[in-house]
């Protein structure tokens, strides 16, 4: 699925039986203003924070060309990194090089990042954005005292990998397009252990062919209703090791229950009721799980009963003040809700955001 500057794009099956509570309706919060940032990070994406609590935010820079045409930047921004440390300072963390661009399409499109038990932090390309089809990778940025040093290929073969987080020494990838089937769209995640995350000979992910024909890395499937053909999306893990996987075109959430040694036993709807999930993060200080909703410019928790609560929601709006702008994930820091304001614009009637547009920014929610 691509957003309406590009080309128009490319679950609940039967066996998710789940009774699920409607959302509740409380007195909204307030999104506030934390960042604007900067042309350079027009496109802020996906996150993850390190043990001292700094935030990394990716930003492909999809908004490029519309700058340009706008007058409000000159050349392309290269795609990037940033960094809000504790105090909320924002910096550039790395920016991608020539060297780091996928060699099929000359582009890259860091979506996902996940720091691995490595130290090192770990990015979805999603080369699919660019017509590379199977071409999208996993890009280890090795770390060096808090310094991004250098990167290496340690996935290819990836048709639409969009989050990235890791349980011990496994990295699960969402696989937003698997294949479209009859009148359902599948996609699914992929599991990588650490040992095969090696730059001298990258995982390959060989292309999906059916639920009987596929790589060996195929974790978990699901089927979703192809309204947007655009499956699994965000990933998190619980505090006692349950996977939970956003299905955007579904507006839903799917648990999979894992053993001691990261196998599948159960995977089932846990919650629904959303108009498109994006990404989500599970909080240990109050054991629930935040998830935006891209095209309700809204921002929900789930207890761990399913039961949805609505937190925040706006219309259509620039995000000047620190409004929801199309909000495709989010982090928990403290008592602060982080919110990456994507702003992109997808060819949908249900999408309330209308306009990819300045400003660009980061918001943040107060819990209590």
């Amino acid at each position: 699925m691509k957003p309406l500057y590009f080309a128009a794009a490319l679950l609940a099956t039967g066996f998710f039986n789940s009774a699920l509570a409607e959302p509740t309706k409380p007195e909204l919060l307030t999104p506030e203003l934390l960042v604007d940032l900067p042309n350079t990070f027009n496109s802020p994406a996906s996150s993850d924070m390190d043990k001292e609590g700094n935030v990394y935010i990716t930003s492909p820079n999809f908004h490029n060309d519309a700058l340009i045409k706008i007058g409000e930047m000159q050349t392309p921004a290269a795609p990037r990194i940033g960094m809000l440390d504790k105090n909320n300072n924002f910096s550039n963390w790395y920016t991608f090089t020539k060297q780091d661009m996928a060699p099929s399409t000359g582009k890259i499109a860091p979506m996902g990042i996940a720091f691995g038990p490595d130290g090192n932090a770990y990015v979805a390309d999603m080369q699919m954005w660019f017509d590379g089809s199977y071409k999208s990778r996993i890009l280890r940025i090795n770390v060096v005292n808090g310094k991004a040093v250098s990167t290496d290929v340690v996935v290819t073969g990836l048709l639409f990998p969009n989050a990235v987080v890791f349980k011990g020494d496994d990295l699960f990838i969402s696989e937003t397009v698997l294949k479209l089937e009859g009148t359902k769209q599948l996609s699914g995640v992929y599991k990588v252990g650490m040992s095969e995350l090696n730059d001298q000979k990258p995982a390959h992910i060989k292309p999906f062919l059916s639920t009987q024909n596929h790589d060996s890395h195929l974790f978990d499937t699901f089927a979703s209703n192809a309204t947007l053909k655009f499956g699994a999306n965000g990933l998190t893990f619980d505090g006692e090791g349950n996977l939970y996987t956003s299905i955007m075109e579904d507006g839903s959430v799917i648990k999979t229950t894992l053993n001691e040694r990261n196998e599948k036993v159960k995977t089932e709807l846990f919650a629904k009721g959303l108009v498109a999930t994006d990404g989500l993060k599970w909080d240990n200080r109050t054991n629930k799980i935040y998830i935006t909703d891209l095209f309700a410019n809204a921002i929900y928790s789930i207890d761990m009963q399913g039961k949805l609560e609505l937190l925040a929601q706006n219309g259509n709006t620039t995000g000047l003040h620190g409004e929801l702008d199309a909000p495709s994930e989010l982090i928990v820091r403290g008592k602060d809700i982080i919110i990456m304001n994507f702003d992109v614009v997808f060819d949908s009637p249900n999408m309330v955001n209308k306009k990819a547009d300045n400003p660009h920014t980061l918001s943040v929610i107060k819990l209590k």
